[in-house]
């Protein structure tokens, strides 16, 4: 089974489909409308009105959205796919400038969308922009720092001249990556540790494996033996032998990497492979995608959502409270954020799950439900709970 990656740019993009335009409306948002109408277009071969309705999803959804460069890309894809060459190079400078996730741009090297584009020299102008990056970085605790920039939220423990990486962002992203770790004295790069099997988030481990021990869940190495898609029509090869974990971990784990304990607890919710891996004396966690701030917390669809809740919360009360949280993609938050959002989760699956015993719609259930619940979040549970009965 492929694993689609549209999830790891939050929840918001995953429930569209299932939205209505007046219930759009009422979330307050128009572009969610003109992108569902997009995706539309796009399923049924019209391109001209799936690059109008992209390009209208772009202007009218407010900036520093975490699905931003995602609509881009789809903008940016159509104009390709009708010859516009200059219009679908000047929405992925627009998402490469934005620097929201700037490196989502390198599918389109992977995308036969682009293909008739690719000579163009603004085209290759733009693709080369990774080879220009400088992450940055910031100290989290002795010898623990945070790399931003490289598509996802990288944490690397330095033991010396070596690190041990959680997370690895894009692929294109690896030589600013190690000029970055260059800059606090780390020369190589020893061992991986991998939150999920996202291209964001394990695409440096083809090269980075060759000489790193990489550890992840079981559901991730089985996801990287496959083709990685990224939308429908476009996909990346699986992982080379060298990048797919050495170590797999289906437990509760913990070991020393130098001075530094590191504990990794399988959190399976936006994947079937989520680590989280805590930092204990250095009262560092990164969720990964587990916790996408302003989305519902995850769950996985063949367990008790109530009881993943629980084990979440016990994760959170075994931490140190001024623990540094780090998710997949937000900036540096506590642990107060993360018992809030599942606190807001659990209020909206009460509600979801009175709205089904009502038989209300999905529509009627995000009207109904407006004024205390965002729409996506409705929608996210109102489907999840639809695909598993007794929930």
């Amino acid at each position: 089974m492929k694993t689609p990656h549209i999830a790891a740019y939050g929840l918001v993009i995953v429930a569209l489909g299932a939205l209505s335009a007046s219930v759009s409306g009422q979330d307050g948002e128009a572009w969610r409308s003109h992108f569902a109408a997009g995706e539309e277009a796009r399923q049924a071969g019209d391109v001209e009105a799936y690059a109008e309705s992209m390009a209208a999803a772009v202007r009218a959804m407010p900036p520093g959205r975490l699905n931003r460069p995602f609509v881009q890309y789809h903008a940016a894809r159509a104009a390709a796919m009708l010859g516009r060459d200059d219009e679908a190079v000047a929405w992925l400078e627009q998402a490469w400038q934005e620097d929201i996730e700037a490196l989502m741009i390198s599918f389109a090297a992977h995308d036969p969308a682009f293909e008739a584009v690719a000579g163009d020299e603004g085209f290759q102008a733009v693709m080369g922009r990774p080879a220009e990056m400088e992450l940055g970085l910031r100290e989290l605790a002795d010898d623990v720092y945070l790399v931003e920039g490289a598509g996802a939220n990288i944490v690397a423990v330095v033991d010396g001249n070596g690190a041990l990486l959680v997370d690895t962002g894009y692929g294109p992203a690896v030589p600013a990556l190690r000029n970055a770790l260059g800059r606090v004295g780390v020369g190589d790069v020893r061992r991986v540790v991998l939150t999920h099997a996202h291209e964001d988030h394990m695409g440096g481990t083809s090269e980075l494996g060759v000489d790193a021990v990489i550890m992840a869940h079981p559901g991730t190495a089985t996801a990287m033996s496959q083709p990685f898609v990224f939308m429908e029509g476009v996909e990346l090869p699986p992982k080379p032998v060298s990048a797919l974990p050495d170590v797999q971990v289906a437990e509760d784990t913990t070991f020393l990497f130098g001075t530094h304990e590191v504990r990794l607890v399988p959190t399976v919710a936006h994947t079937a492979g989520d680590l989280t891996v805590h930092l204990p004396a250095a009262r560092v966690v990164h969720f990964g995608d587990t916790y996408l701030g302003g989305n519902p917390m995850m769950f996985p669809g063949n367990e008790d959502p109530d009881a993943f809740l629980d084990r979440m919360e016990a994760l959170l009360d075994a931490m140190h409270p001024e623990t540094v949280v780090i998710g997949g993609h937000d900036e540096p938050t506590d642990l107060a954020a993360v018992r809030e959002q599942i606190r807001a989760s659990r209020e909206t699956m009460a509600f979801v799950r009175d709205a089904l015993e009502r038989d209300l719609s999905l529509e009627e259930s995000a009207a109904e439900g407006a004024d205390r619940f965002p729409a996506p979040w409705i929608a996210f549970f109102y489907r999840l709970f639809n695909q598993e009965p007794g929930l």
